[in-house]
């Protein structure tokens, strides 16, 4: 779990324009990544953001120690079956010249949803994250999984 303080982005200066908004950075923070017992340099970095009542959400960039565990941390996110709390779908779409995977979350039981875009590096064994969550109905019939994507892309550029 990465430790979080108050402070700037390192990822970007501000966080993507979604829905007419651009987001305050909340926290910011380093922590570990993969297996506790492991004997690695993987880590993750995260920016938590808020756009006051219409949304929040998340940066994050996970540097993985190997090729098989960057692929783990893919395949995760690929395998997401929906389940009685909460409907999922992931597809995979292109924004420019790169191929980014998108899950698109609806919570039935509490009414909102979520999407997360991912993008997977991996020569760099890099994997980089936008999470928007929070959203009430109204909010996510107007986000789309292509706009997450793109907001992805464009944030990373």
């Amino acid at each position: 779990m990465p430790v979080l303080q108050s402070g700037s982005c390192l990822l970007a200066d501000t966080p993507p324009e979604l829905l007419g908004r651009t987001a305050d950075v909340t926290d910011v923070g380093w922590g570990p990544f993969g297996d506790d017992d492991a004997d690695d340099t993987s880590y993750r970095y995260v920016c938590d953001f808020w756009a006051d009542g219409d949304y929040a959400g998340q940066l994050q960039l996970i540097k993985a120690d190997s090729a098989a565990q960057a692929q783990r941390t893919v395949d995760d996110f690929l395998d997401r079956p929906s389940t009685t709390q909460q409907d999922n779908s992931v597809q995979t779409l292109r924004s420019g010249e790169l191929d980014v995977h998108v899950l698109s979350r609806w919570y039935p039981t509490n009414p909102q949803g979520l999407y997360q875009a991912m993008y997977f590096d991996p020569a760099a064994l890099a994997v980089v994250v936008l999470e928007v969550n929070s959203l009430d109905e109204s909010r996510y019939a107007q986000t789309s999984p292509q706009q997450i994507a793109d907001a992805l892309v464009s944030t990373f550029a």
